[in-house]
């Protein structure tokens, strides 16, 4: 059985996650669909690359991974499919797939034909007109209407990773998890040597100064305390234990955070 999972800014409030998922099946009934997630930000490329770029590696060799936040949908931007070492990825040439797909080892890239799919009810809704009949005939092994294009032409997003210079940096805020933990274009290869487990850490946002403490969990510090700790993306996360630390800074996907050293 293929699996194929979906990522999208869609939401879970209307029907297009349930259509898109319609035409795969269509095409493919022996198909296990997996919902990464539905709820990045609106239009949010960098935050869908990001979190697809966590998740794409826990699936099974041969999984089609769909991704679809697609503000130019119906405009001249192509749909793509990318061939890696291990996966199949199926969505708009806007820098969306790019992360993952150059992460697992980037071998081919089509362009689909999109003139082959023919649109309904107007040309702003390619996840159900275009991906998912695309990642339907891929998981049923047909071929889809694909034209190969070089590698160097599609879109290309970069997302930098942030280190600790002189004491301080300069962070992005890559995504907003359900608690409300920050998650920070960081990982361990960024964090400044002699920093230990205990220590505190100044954190700058919005013209305000805070203090939190460097712990290996959120439990580490009382309720309500600001923390910062690594979580389980192997990301620096800005956090509040029982709390969320979004709320109480204010934060959002985006956003720049400076952290410097006590």
């Amino acid at each position: 059985m293929r699996i194929v999972t979906l990522l999208t800014d869609f939401g879970v409030s209307d029907i297009y996650v349930a259509e898109v998922k319609g035409v795969i099946l269509s095409r493919c009934g022996d198909v296990k669909i997996v919902d990464i997630t539905h709820q990045v930000e609106p239009f949010n490329v960098r935050q869908g690359a990001f979190l697809l770029l966590l998740s794409y590696k826990f699936f099974p060799p041969g999984t089609i991974h769909v991704a679809v936040v697609d503000p130019g949908v119906g405009t001249e931007r192509r749909g793509l499919v990318l061939k890696t070492h291990n996966y199949w990825f199926v969505g708009p040439d806007n820098g969306l797939l790019y992360p993952a797909a150059m992460s697992d080892g980037l071998e081919e890239c089509f362009e689909i034909m999109l003139e082959k799919y023919p649109r309904i009810g107007g040309h702003t809704f390619h996840a159900r007109d275009v991906f998912g009949p695309v990642a339907g005939e891929l998981a049923s092994g047909l071929q889809p209407a694909l034209r190969k294009i070089d590698a160097q032409s599609i879109v290309k997003l970069e997302l930098t990773t942030a280190r600790f210079v002189g004491g301080s940096v300069e962070t992005e805020v890559l995504h907003i998890d359900r608690f409300g933990n920050a998650i920070l274009n960081i990982d361990s290869s960024g964090m400044p040597e002699g920093l230990g487990l205990g220590d505190e850490l100044i954190v700058e946002y919005g013209g305000r100064v805070y203090t939190a403490r460097y712990v290996k969990a959120y439990g580490d510090v009382p309720p309500g305390s600001l923390l910062v700790t690594f979580g389980g993306t192997g990301q620096l996360e800005l956090a509040a234990s029982r709390g969320s630390a979004s709320m109480l800074l204010g934060l959002k996907p985006g956003d720049r955070v400076r952290i410097r050293l006590q």
